[in-house]
């Protein structure tokens, strides 16, 4: 049995393994059997999350503060910040030429899986990663199963709350936090895929894949023009593109898209056969002068929806069928000093409202998630961060009604 220790492990290398990386060293438990090579990394992480809900009796279906409604209450909760826990499995040889591999990953959280918080509760396991590669250096990599998709996908793990909490905490009552998903980018999700990865042709490098489609649905209790469609009859598009450099001042830029077609099947609210043809875009790059890094992402959407693919992307008013809108994007910095990482973060997400609908109709939908982030990660070890985050999260509805939170996070990540 071996350690192998990778200095400085990219979140892009380790969202591979277990979609995270310690400030200072990422290590991978491995052992030989036979010809092949197995390992075994993860993380632990738990946080103890003070929520000031909004009180007021104001709604914003989709919205990503917390509102307990007139007479409510704040949130506390120990729970996962935004990965969950896991414990990632891969196995690699290579055969006739080929370098062949697979990659198994469960993520559990570590909040009860039963609703509220009551005896007898039991925490879930997602099953994120299960995919087999196979390919070379000179060839490139085709993949086969599930995996992070590539659309949106730089855009989280270039977020500072991958390591933390961010939005959506404490109520949500989901396997993690939020962090910046849905008030910055579109989550990449976890996706059935058959894709491929170029070789690096010096600092230029692309993927391009067919995916599973995702339905169009409604976020949270939707509202009374979101459409659902859940029919497939072809598998959508994404592809990625990157360039990244070093030097004194060194980087990464990136554009990323994805398309796919939904269909209305019987019991769906919207008219039978009708389809969604939704389309994405991004562009962000990633700067590092010493230590002092920034990112800068924006994304731009038709008929893909908000906070998660599919989330409210689409409408129905009376007949007419019609995609909505939607745009975001963040901005961050970080400076690293000794063990010390200070960051900011600023980022939102709007949805517009489809052509055939109004305020009358549809007045207590999202319009606007976005919040403000202040964190700050120390690295107690070379594997463990602590982590400190103050969040203010605001949720705007079309009808111009808002709901306010703010949280103060305190936890620890352990990675090995």
């Amino acid at each position: 049995m071996r350690v192998m220790k990778h200095e400085k492990t990219s979140l892009a290398v380790a969202a591979a393994l277990a979609l995270g990386s310690a400030s200072a060293v990422h290590a991978e438990i491995g052992l030989k059997a036979g010809a092949w090579d197995l390992s075994f990394s993860g993380n632990v992480n738990g946080f103890m999350t003070w929520n000031k809900c909004d009180t007021s009796a104001t709604t914003v279906q989709g919205g990503l503060a917390c509102n307990n409604g007139v007479g409510g209450s704040n949130e506390l909760a120990i729970e996962s910040g935004l990965l969950p826990s896991a414990l990632v499995f891969g196995a690699k040889t290579s055969q006739s030429g080929w370098d062949i591999g697979v990659t198994i990953g469960f993520y559990p959280g570590i909040t009860s899986s039963a609703t509220g918080q009551r005896g007898l509760g039991a925490s879930t396991i997602d099953l994120r990663q299960n995919f087999l590669t196979f390919g070379s250096k000179t060839a490139g990599t085709i993949k086969v199963g599930r995996d992070i998709g590539l659309f949106g996908a730089d855009a989280i793990l270039s977020d500072m709350t991958l390591l933390g909490v961010g939005s959506g905490g404490a109520f949500l009552g989901g396997n993690t936090t939020l962090g910046r998903i849905g008030v910055g980018y579109i989550y990449t999700d976890w996706i059935p895929q058959i894709s491929y990865t170029s070789p690096k042709y010096g600092a230029f490098q692309y993927s391009a894949g067919v995916f599973q489609g995702m339905d169009i649905t409604n976020f949270l209790s939707g509202n009374a023009t979101s459409a659902t469609l859940t029919a497939h009859e072809q598998p959508g598009f994404q592809a990625k593109a990157s360039f990244e450099w070093t030097g004194t001042v060194g980087g990464k830029a990136w554009v990323s898209g994805m398309s796919q077609k939904v269909t209305a099947r019987a019991g769906d609210t919207a008219p039978a056969g009708s389809t969604v043809s939704g389309q994405a875009f991004d562009i962000g790059a990633k700067v590092n002068v010493g230590d002092l890094e920034g990112v800068l992402y924006a994304y731009d959407a038709d008929g893909i929806g908000t906070t998660a693919i599919g989330f409210d992307a689409a409408a129905v008013v009376g007949t007419s069928l019609e995609k909505r809108k939607s745009k975001g994007g963040y901005i961050q910095g970080t400076y690293k000093f000794g063990k010390f990482k200070p960051g900011l973060s600023y980022g939102e997400s709007r949805l517009d409202l489809a052509g055939n609908e109004s305020v009358a109709t549809s007045g207590t939908l999202v319009k606007n998630n976005k919040s403000m982030v202040a964190g700050l990660y120390y690295s107690l070890t070379e594997s463990l961060n602590l982590v400190g985050e103050y969040i203010q999260t605001t949720a705007e509805n079309q009808a111009g009604g808002e709901n306010k939170d703010s949280v103060i996070a305190l936890g620890a990540i352990l990675f090995f």
